[in-house]
């Protein structure tokens, strides 16, 4: 480090007797000459503050150094350049042989002509190198190994390196220009614009992903068809928001899953029912509305069933159920947002004690309806109207627009102009100019020359706000005197967007906006608390939602299917809701308790319901509602690695997956994905016969023969093979389908051994970096929109040592990762 050319130009800058003190003082000694020095350097004392800010984001930079560049090129060139050479990368495709000299020759990493006495020169490799050596990967296993010790400090040596070199010469990446807004984002923004929850996958497609994310920059583009889409949800949503009445009335249904037990109560339905479901629906205006219940498995039913129906708790019918499959009626509710509640009387149940227990899946052939044997089931609800319309009603979308209601109509333009100023203002993210509400003034007026009423041009204005680029895509433009490709701070109107989106997956709140219009918002303790207030707020569920939710790909399990035995009895849409509902709670949980990040995969606790209990044979947990529980100490169910809803997605439909299950580890664990397979590979025997069956690790064995597949699966596999002990569903187990004893043994890449998910998850916490680090880099790419690049390293791992203090607490790394040198600055377009 101290040979660093950067260093040096620094340390040459700064007064001999400062320099000579800093060198008395942190026991350096710098093996240059007087005359390295130029003679003319300005005696800055901001050159000695630069090197203290180098010196405080690299601790390791301060301790002697015990090798030279020359020294770990023996290194390189002994325990690397074997493999990682030129000679490989310029070798002609066709003529390599080798799987594995195919997949260095992609790779593109020549040790061999890299300078070690410049690593900053060849940040991008070296960054590589890191990565890998972080991870425990590299040498791979099998190949000669210096020890750890050396292996760490080479590593260490490189950061350092690479760290100053940032430090002096940051560079803060360069996030798209146009950023439309997800779906996600979309449906959020007009929630705390308008006051309005819609649905948005009626409204818009399924957004494209990139680096694991839907809300990456450079891939959500727009369209003609898209923009189409926003004009027809534009049309619908700014009716529902200002309470105007259909052209004619509309019908919207809503589906139980076939699979969904109705047995016992559902959350959010009133006690001592069971069954149904609960719909959260828009009513656009004060009138009537008919409700059509179809229901399912009343015939040969001989005892009456009651059926209420609930409006926002409050019973509004109660119908007795016979061998009727359809029930309609025509209630009066008032306008807006409305929790429709569908369910039966909960009864004793009538059954007969028997030998077999019934299985839980309620639409398994020959179950005869679930664990409580045949009744009623509710199929679907749906939802028509509006008929005798009476009034538009006091919704609360409503109150969040009409700021002001004009007494006559000499005060209608200066109202419409303030309800338009302030919903522009916090749709634009930033202050609007007069030009911009001309332009939606002009559309009041448009519907008010057509005989509109003064609500019909705020529902015009509105229409046109929704569509607008402004309000659609975030947009962050480089100023007109900055160099070009030279690194800039974000304004603070800027910065308010990139905080809340992140957090909130939303548009700015007044509290941002205000503080962002006066400046202060990129003042770091007011970024503190910000950060702070913003993950106490309710809104902060996005982040385990959208970040989550794609981070461990929860949203994969609404996918999942398990259509054969011995699963199809026991998983169904109860079983796989209330997976998810685990899942993203303990995440939730985390976030809000400001917890280390470290429990993730440690925590002793998780969220239960009497089902999701019952599936992982805990004891004592009764009810549909989800509540902590606490779990022994020898409990397989500890952290993520135990939870049923990670255990499910990466298996397939009819047995377990090590390799889906190793490689979720490479990747959300450590960092590390492996590569894609190449084509054509042959997929395991799962044929059942009377002979013995192999066990899942020797069928691997023979799948790891061909050379093809061994090079990947020595790093997948074992971390793959420590969760066999749970089946495709993630119940615990000891003994696989046919009965074989499982062996759930393996070594991890760096030499570390193991037997189970707890010994597993004890090596993966074992060097906290390597998972603290990985969890950094994927909650960064969220809050960026962008995928990382090796110039942003040196800021994921100075996030990584600060939050060390705080036990890597889950709001410290947030809070790091908003005061970040990328999360502040862009580089402008070169």
């Amino acid at each position: 480090m101290l040979h660093h050319p950067e260093f040096v130009k620094v340390f040459c800058r700064i007064r001999s007797p400062v320099k000579s003190a800093w060198q008395a003082k942190s026991g350096l000694k710098m093996a240059l000459e007087i005359k390295s020095c130029p003679s003319s350097a300005a005696r800055n004392i901001a050159a000695f503050a630069t090197l203290g800010l180098i010196l405080a984001s690299n601790p390791s930079s301060a301790q002697p150094e015990t090798q030279s560049g020359q020294e770990y090129r023996q290194l390189v060139d002994q325990y690397c350049v074997v493999c990682h050479n030129q000679r490989t990368i310029d070798a002609d495709p066709d003529a390599i042989t080798d799987p594995l000299g195919s997949q260095l020759r992609a790779l593109g990493l020549a040790l061999d002509t890299l300078d070690v006495n410049d690593v900053p020169g060849n940040a991008d490799h070296w960054e590589k190198v890191v990565r890998k050596l972080r991870a425990g990967l590299m040498p791979p296993a099998g190949m000669p190994r210096p020890n750890d010790a050396e292996l760490e400090q080479f590593r260490l040596w490189l950061q350092s390196e690479l760290d100053i070199a940032a430090t002096v010469n940051p560079n803060p990446g360069r996030k798209a220009t146009l950023h439309r807004l997800n779906r996600a984002e979309y449906k959020n923004a007009i929630r705390d614009l308008l006051a309005l929850d819609i649905e948005v996958d009626n409204f818009l497609p399924a957004d494209d992903a990139s680096y694991g994310f839907d809300n990456i920059g450079g891939v959500l583009r727009m369209s003609q068809s898209l923009m189409e889409r926003y004009l027809e949800a534009s049309r619908t949503i700014s009716r529902l928001a200002v309470g105007s009445p259909p052209p004619a009335p509309v019908s919207q249904t809503f589906r139980t899953q076939q699979d969904e037990q109705q047995h016992a109560r559902r959350s959010g339905l009133p006690i001592g029912t069971r069954g149904g479901m609960l719909v959260s629906y828009q009513f656009p205006v004060e009138a009537d509305y008919e409700f059509t219940v179809q229901l399912s498995g009343t015939r040969g039913v001989v005892d009456t069933h009651r059926l209420e129906i609930t409006i926002d708790g409050v019973p509004v019918e109660t119908i007795e159920v016979g061998n009727a499959s359809t029930i309609d009626l025509r209630v009066p509710v008032a306008a807006g947002p409305r929790d429709v509640g569908v369910a039966f009387y909960r009864r004793p149940p009538a059954l007969v004690e028997q030998v077999r227990e019934r299985f839980e899946n309620p639409r398994t052939s020959g179950n005869s309806g679930g664990p409580l044997g045949t009744m009623p089931f509710v199929s679907s609800v749906t939802i028509e109207g509006p008929f005798n319309f009476r009034s538009t009603g006091n919704t609360p979308s409503r109150t969040k627009i009409f700021t002001c209601t004009p007494a006559n109509p000499s005060e209608e333009s200066n109202c419409a102009e303030q309800i338009l100023s302030d919903l522009a203002r916090q749709a634009y993210k930033r202050p609007i100019s007069e030009y911009e509400i001309a332009i939606l003034l002009d559309f009041y007026s448009m519907a008010r020359d057509d005989g509109g009423s003064f609500e019909d041009g705020i529902e015009l204005a509105l229409r046109r706000l929704l569509v607008s680029p402004e309000f659609l895509v975030r947009i962050e433009t480089d100023p007109g005197d900055i160099e070009q490709g030279a690194p800039y701070p974000v304004s603070d109107i800027e910065l308010a967007s990139r905080l809340s989106f992140f957090i909130w997956s939303s548009i700015p709140d007044e509290e941002l906006l205000a503080l962002a219009e006066r400046g202060e918002l990129s003042n770091p303790a007011e970024l503190e608390k910000q950060v702070a207030r913003m993950v106490a707020d309710p809104r902060s569920q996005a982040l385990t939602q959208n970040f989550a939710g794609q981070w461990l790909q929860l949203r994969n399990l609404a996918t999942i299917v398990r259509p054969g035995e011995p699963y199809a009895v026991a998983f169904d849409e109860t079983l796989r809701q209330a997976m998810i509902t685990e899942t993203e709670m303990f995440f939730d949980s985390v976030v809000r308790e400001d917890r280390g990040v470290l429990e993730l995969l440690t925590a002793d606790y998780t969220y239960l319901n009497e089902r999701l209990a019952g599936h992982y044979d805990i004891a004592n947990i009764k009810g549909t509602h989800f509540r902590k529980v606490e779990l022994t100490e020898d409990s397989p169910r500890k952290g993520l690695l135990g939870h049923g809803s990670i255990l499910t997605l990466t298996s397939h439909a009819i047995r377990t997956s090590p390799v889906l299950r190793g490689k979720w580890i490479l990747d959300n664990i450590l960092g590390t994905p492996p590569p894609d397979p190449p084509p054509n590979i042959p997929a395991l025997d799962d044929r059942k016969t009377s002979a013995r069956v192999a066990t899942m690790r020797e069928r691997m064995a023979a799948h790891r023969s061909n050379p093809v597949c061994a090079a990947c699966h020595t790093m997948i596999d074992p971390a793959g093979f420590a969760l066999e002990g749970f089946d495709a569903i993630g119940r615990y187990r000891q003994v696989d389908e046919w009965f074989n004893r499982i062996d759930t043994s393996g070594v991890l890449p760096d030499g570390t051994s193991f037997d189970g998910a707890a010994e597993l998850r004890q090596a993966l916490v074992a060097q906290p970096e390597r998972f603290v680090s990985t969890f950094t880099e994927k909650l960064m790419t969220y809050a960026l929109g962008r995928g990382l690049e090796y110039y942003d390293m040196p800021a994921v791992r100075k996030i990584v040592r600060d939050a060390e203090a705080n036990n890597y607490g889950m709001q410290a790394i947030i809070t790091g990762i908003v005061v970040s040198y990328p999360f502040l600055h862009r580089r402008a377009e070169s």
